[in-house]
């Protein structure tokens, strides 16, 4: 039997003003409200019937919104992963992913293991059922990223083919062994066909989209898997009338005998992994440089004839807030929990759910003792000053031209909000530091100036 895959990775930079919990007016997305809005009229709504079959992953962030603008969207999203289980043999279409779309082998390995697990038990929260795959931020990945999955009981991710030490077959599924002396199941993509899809127009024909795909299988009896990975936001966004396409060719595989359209789970379940590989240490699907297009300028980025050596003072303030709140927060925590860190590890059921019954099995679990009424008012500050600081390693900060874009000034909103919460809980100054850091840095717009300009104006901002 011959498979197709076709996984879509569905995300949008958070976009809530920190302090208010709304989006903002975008005017670049005229004549919509905001970026949110137009996407999910351009892509998200128009794929509906799509995502039953095909793989694909929600960022979090994005499904959060959703909730709060579109629940029958939501509903949409979720109700397709339980009907992708009848079509694939009990296994659902829907991978998670990590909590706040940062580059994990950046993260500290406490970040890292919050990251992974806010993105596991999100999931479980939304799909009702423990998540199998895992789609890494910009399959950004090393060693001991794959350990912190395979620990928490994640059995497969998916990688780009250059992320392989060794040439691999993308038609089957690969072994990597960890140190633990767990393993992972990793799916290496077609990498041609899926630039095809993003970026060299295969989408204007869905009977061609459909014979490149079938084009790919090798000519022999064995079972193979042909499976392409691209942002969701090709089908509809990047590509107009993408989904159209994208449905058209998956009608046509649905009545080819000897081609079957599968999920990466079920494959793993009826073919798993003969053989194994090591992978590239902290690579990416869209950086080559040692995960740089996160942390200095390597020339990664979509006009490569401006700088980018804003990145490597933005990274910096980043994690000096991140480590100057660390012992102050812990040494606060401590008051009420024997582990602090393992508290924060399960905080998002709470933010998934505040309620009452939901606060109270939460204490139950950590605290030592019960709280009044003003010490969970204090507590929910405390822990929001960690969402904050996880926020502020959004990727997407990073990822583009420029200090003065809305994403990177997204971030510095959060740590806006961060700061303000480290210094009115914990007493600390950490605004002073953080901002000689970002005076560092340089927009390639003279008028925007440097990145302690540009964090004035996103502080103020409402």
């Amino acid at each position: 039997m011959r498979y197709v895959c076709i996984h879509g990775h569905f995300y949008q930079p958070p976009r809530e003003n920190p302090w208010t919990g709304r989006v903002p007016l975008q005017p670049s997305a005229a004549p919509f409200h905001d970026w949110n809005q137009r996407i999910t009229e351009e892509c998200y709504q128009p794929n509906a019937d799509n995502y039953e079959r095909i793989s694909f992953n929600f960022g979090p962030t994005l499904l959060q919104w959703f909730e709060t603008e579109r629940a029958d969207l939501l509903n949409t999203v979720i109700q397709a992963d339980r009907t992708g289980r009848l079509r694939f043999g009990g296994h659902g279409p829907a991978l998670a992913q990590a909590w706040g779309h940062a580059i994990l082998p950046l993260c500290s390995a406490r970040d890292r293991r919050t990251q992974v697990l806010w993105g596991l038990k999100e999931f479980a929260f939304r799909f009702g059922r423990q998540a199998e795959g895992f789609w890494l931020p910009e399959t950004a990945v090393d060693t001991a990223t794959l350990e912190t999955l395979s620990l928490y009981g994640v059995s497969f991710t998916v990688l780009a083919p250059h992320q392989a030490q060794t040439e691999v077959d993308p038609r089957k599924p690969y072994w990597v062994r960890l140190p633990s002396g767990r393993r992972i199941a990793v799916f290496f993509y077609d990498g041609p066909l899926s630039a095809a899809i993003a970026f060299e127009g295969l989408l204007a024909d869905a009977t061609h989209f459909a014979a490149r795909l079938e084009g790919a299988f090798r000519d022999d009896s064995s079972p193979q898997l042909v499976h392409v990975a691209t942002d969701g936001e090709t089908y509809g966004h990047h590509h107009r009338d993408g989904d159209r396409a994208l449905a058209d060719a998956l009608d046509l595989f649905d009545g080819k005998p000897g081609i079957r359209t599968t999920c990466y789970a079920e494959y793993l379940e009826r073919h798993p992994p003969t053989e194994e590989v090591r992978i590239v240490e902290r690579s990416s699907w869209s950086c080559r440089h040692d995960l740089g297009r996160w942390s200095r300028h390597c020339g990664c980025a979509a006009d490569e004839n401006l700088q980018q050596h804003w990145r490597g003072p933005l990274r910096d303030a980043v994690s000096g807030l991140r480590e100057a709140t660390e012992e102050p927060w812990y040494a606060r925590m401590t008051r009420w929990f024997d582990d602090p860190w393992a508290a924060r590890d399960d905080w998002i059921m709470v933010l998934l759910d505040p309620s009452t019954p939901r606060w109270d099995r939460f204490l139950e679990r950590h605290a030592r003792a019960r709280l009044s009424p003003a010490e969970r008012a204090e507590l929910a500050r405390l822990f929001e000053l960690q969402q904050r600081l996880i926020q502020t390693e959004t990727s997407c900060a990073w990822f583009f031209e420029d200090l003065a874009r809305i994403e990177t000034i997204q971030v510095l909103r959060y740590a806006a909000r961060a700061i303000e919460l480290g210094e009115a809980l914990l007493g600390l100054d950490l605004e002073t530091d953080f901002v000689a850091g970002l005076a560092q840095a340089r927009s390639n717009d003279p008028e925007a100036g440097s990145g302690r300009d540009i964090w004035i104006a996103a502080k103020t901002q409402p």
